[in-house]
């Protein structure tokens, strides 16, 4: 009896998440970034405003300068993030 339940559990057909189409290979599939560009600089800015966070006495003794510096870092993260956004969701319509 506990076979049978065993048996039922294996029937399950394993589904990809990511491409419909995926090479019958047992390879390791490297990840492909799409967009590296855009992923860079988004990066860029996030850590950059981190590590002036965290730096910031080192960095200068003025606090408004380091919170003005953080701001216009994120705000630049913003701005690239939100123009991409914008390219591809027009990209989407458009084609």
């Amino acid at each position: 009896m506990l076979q049978n339940q065993t048996d039922s559990n294996d029937d399950t057909e394993d589904v990809s998440l990511f491409d419909a189409e995926e090479e019958t290979t047992n390879r390791p599939r490297k990840a492909k970034i799409r967009h590296p560009v855009a992923s860079f600089f988004h990066l860029f800015f996030r850590v950059s405003a981190i590590i002036v966070y965290l730096l910031c006495e080192l960095l200068s003794s003025s606090f408004i300068t380091c919170m003005v510096t953080i701001i216009l870092l994120l705000s630049c993260d913003f701005w690239a993030v939100k123009v991409i956004l914008i390219v591809f969701i027009l990209k989407l319509y458009l084609i």
